[in-house]
């Protein structure tokens, strides 16, 4: 009997070591994420799509982690360290200037617009722009016309409502919180000269603290500096302690910024009064807290109620699927079918499927193209092609030419 046993165990041990052995003779495929929203929460849904990929392409084993920053993922794709990245419009333009022929351009991320620009005032010109910034504040009607006493009523109501056209662009916002919530916080208005309107005059005279993300960040940085430079504050963006140093008359060229961990945080900062100014994507509000069903701002609409939209600024490329260009073809088309899988309906399932919705056999597990939805608000992915990009290396080299200017 003893020997029964001790041969079982060994047998049991053999069979688990060929498993293992199994397991560890597929190859390994590594995606990092940018951690655009908090990194702790998008490494949580990143592992959730770790099986649904490895179902889709069975070949392969899924590693799906994030990075510490913006450039960390950049340089680490290009020194090989990992298969794929999640590139922004500007991180992929660097790369493909400063690493020229390292890393390949794979998928372009699709997103639902929104509809005060995809469908209600149409066009991405500075007029229609604006046109749309006046929308998200109120101030104009549903027919774009000045809201009056009269027709208060008509006024266009913004809560980040979604379009089904489908754009492969996005904006960068300018958010402050509106005057009347920060007078609840103790702080001083921006609107100094009651217009109703906040210029960047008003903020950098009040010295306001503009929350940014980290410098290779499209709708975090560069366009809101290149916006800064555009209007006569040519330096940019310094620390707040930096600031204080300088001469009154270099003081004129600079606003003040602080780096913020994540969009999420960036808006809890924002209407807590810790910051004075966001800037991120069309639209952070929403996309990074309103939605976010774990978050402290889930269905909240006291989010688009309380702030106001400063600007909305140039277009930009939706983000990217990048991989090393070294690695094999089948590791980028199984990447690509991943990728392309988890957003199809008919093998992701839904957006809005948060695990509890339809959940017939009770594992309370989210749909993949929830998670995607969830992370980065991407809904679909096409090919990428090289081209789409050129604008984005062209604000990349201005970024170049203009630093510390």
């Amino acid at each position: 009997m003893k020997k029964s046993l001790t041969l079982a165990a060994l047998l049991a041990v053999s069979c688990l070591g060929m498993v293992s052995c199994k397991k560890s003779n597929k190859e390994t495929i590594t995606l990092q994420f940018v951690p655009s929203n908090d990194a702790q929460t998008v490494l949580t849904r990143a592992k959730k799509l770790e099986p649904f990929f490895e179902k889709i392409c069975p070949e392969y084993k899924f590693d799906m982690n994030v990075g510490t920053s913006y450039a960390v993922v950049n340089t680490a794709l290009a020194n090989g360290q990992i298969d794929g990245g999640f590139l922004t419009a500007s991180g992929y333009a660097q790369e493909s200037i400063e690493n020229k022929g390292k890393v390949e351009l794979l998928l372009s991320a699709a997103r639902a617009g929104y509809k005060v620009q995809a469908d209600d005032f149409p066009g991405l010109t500075a007029e229609a722009r604006e046109k749309q910034r006046e929308a998200m504040n109120g101030t104009i009607t549903k027919t774009g016309e000045k809201v009056t006493d009269a027709n208060k009523a008509d006024a266009y109501v913004y809560r980040g409502q979604q379009s089904s056209t489908v754009v492969n662009y996005y904006c960068s916002v300018v958010l402050t919180l509106r005057d009347s919530e920060r007078t609840k916080l103790g702080k001083t208005a921006l609107d100094t000269d009651g217009d109703g309107e906040v210029s960047l005059k008003e903020l950098h005279d009040a010295k306001a603290v503009w929350g940014t993300m980290g410098a290779s960040s499209s709708s975090g940085f560069i366009y809101p500096t290149y916006y800064l430079y555009q209007n006569g504050y040519t330096k940019g963006f310094t620390s707040k302690s930096n600031y204080e140093a300088l001469s009154a008359e270099d003081q004129k060229l600079y606003m003040i910024n602080a780096q913020q961990e994540g969009y999420p945080k960036m808006i809890d900062n924002l209407m807590n009064g810790q910051i004075d100014v966001a800037v991120g994507f069309f639209d952070i509000r929403y996309g990074s807290a309103f939605v976010q069903t774990d978050g402290k701002y889930h269905n909240d609409p006291t989010l688009f109620t309380k702030t106001y939209t400063q600007a909305v600024l140039d277009p930009i490329m939706n983000d990217t699927v990048c991989v090393n260009a070294n690695i094999s073809q089948a590791k980028k088309d199984a990447i690509k079918k991943a990728l392309k899988a988890a957003v199809d309906p008919k093998q992701g399932g839904d957006k809005n499927d948060d695990g509890d919705k339809n959940d017939v056999d009770g594992d309370h597990q989210p749909s993949p193209a929830y998670l995607v939805y969830q992370i980065y608000s991407h809904t679909g992915y096409v090919d990428g092609k090289d081209s789409d990009y050129e604008a984005a290396r062209e604000m990349y080299k201005w970024t170049l030419k203009n630093s510390g200017k």
